[in-house]
């Protein structure tokens, strides 16, 4: 796919999803959905690691089941810090029954490694400090040294949720599962031919690494860019995700039709709770009880730009503009 600059494809607003018989509520759907065998999350839902503001997003996420990851550091004992506080984090289970604990009630977190000559040694000091998933992020063209990197790493430490990305094309992603990764990320990759704004096929993008992963044994997939709605959640899992690395969505924060943001001022437990409650409802919408039968029965139809924004509200005076949502 990275080869060539005439692929097409479809992003997540040139595709709706088709309704299903269904008898089931949003209040019965579960949100569960593995990694790994061993890996699971309690929602399907990922803090992007970004800059020092994602960091603050970890703890939170975590409480409410997702997985958060602590972006790379220039120390690695910076790093190594923020994981060991998060790891040290007091649950109050009334408040947060959902969250995201080891086997020994400890949050499970997650952190960006850069995969490069230094990878092996910080991986190893995060490991020690207790951290539960690396997130090695490819900066350049998957190579060699890149590739014993994530087998060395998977063969130590079997137990560890290693996950690749960002990539776009399927040859790529067959190589990294090869390699012993037990996720890739799937969107839009660092050198990539394809445009880098609103029409980038992130929903095709998703298709076919999925269709790569179902090739092998207990291998995921997380859908990375184009999520700017709960609606696009639902669609990045019925593409094939295991689950999606999320950004300003956890800030309460939507994407105008002029590709800027607007909002960003709601709380992150709020935004969490208003996105798991899209998920239910697209759930329910396409009779999908979990996200594997989603997966497995949820269709889409393609959709024009007019019917694009027959699907947003229309012909209706809006008094109060919702905190998480903007009328594309």
């Amino acid at each position: 796919m990275s080869e060539s600059t005439q692929f097409i494809g479809l992003g997540y607003d040139q595709a709706l999803l088709v309704p299903g018989a269904s008898n089931v509520l949003p209040h019965t759907v579960s949100l569960a959905s593995h990694l790994s065998p061993n890996f699971k999350l309690n929602i399907p839902l990922i803090s992007e690691a970004y800059d020092a503001e994602t960091d603050q997003r970890v703890v939170p996420i975590a409480l409410n089941g997702g997985l958060g990851i602590f972006v790379q550091q220039e120390s690695v004992d910076e790093q190594v810090e923020l994981v060991k506080s998060a790891k040290a984090t007091v649950i109050d289970e009334q408040k947060f029954p959902n969250a995201l604990t080891d086997e020994q009630g400890k949050l499970v977190v997650g952190a960006e490694v850069w995969l490069g000559a230094e990878a092996n040694q910080r991986v190893d000091a995060l490991i020690n400090a207790g951290v539960n998933a690396i997130f090695f992020y490819l900066h350049a063209d998957l190579d060699d040294s890149a590739t014993a990197i994530i087998k060395a790493t998977k063969q130590t430490h079997p137990e560890l949720l290693v996950a690749v990305g960002v990539v776009e094309d399927p040859n790529v992603a067959a190589q990294i599962y090869e390699a012993g990764a037990d996720a890739v990320l799937a969107g839009r990759c660092v050198n990539s031919p394809l445009p880098n704004d609103l029409t980038y096929p992130f929903l095709t993008v998703t298709m076919g690494i999925a269709d790569v992963a179902s090739n092998y044994d207990n291998k995921s997939v997380i859908a990375v860019g184009g999520v700017h709605y709960s609606g696009d959640v639902v669609k990045a899992l019925a593409a094939g995700a295991d689950a999606t690395l999320v950004s300003d969505l956890l800030k309460g924060e939507v994407l105008e039709a002029d590709g800027s943001f607007k909002g960003g001022d709601m709380a992150i437990d709020d935004a969490i709770f208003q996105t798991d409650g899209g998920l239910r409802a697209g759930m329910g919408y396409t009779g999908s009880a979990t996200i594997q039968d989603l997966k497995l029965h949820a269709k889409f139809v393609q959709i024009t730009d007019n019917g694009l924004r027959e699907s947003h509200p229309h012909d209706v005076e809006i008094t109060k503009q919702a905190p998480n949502y903007a009328k594309g």
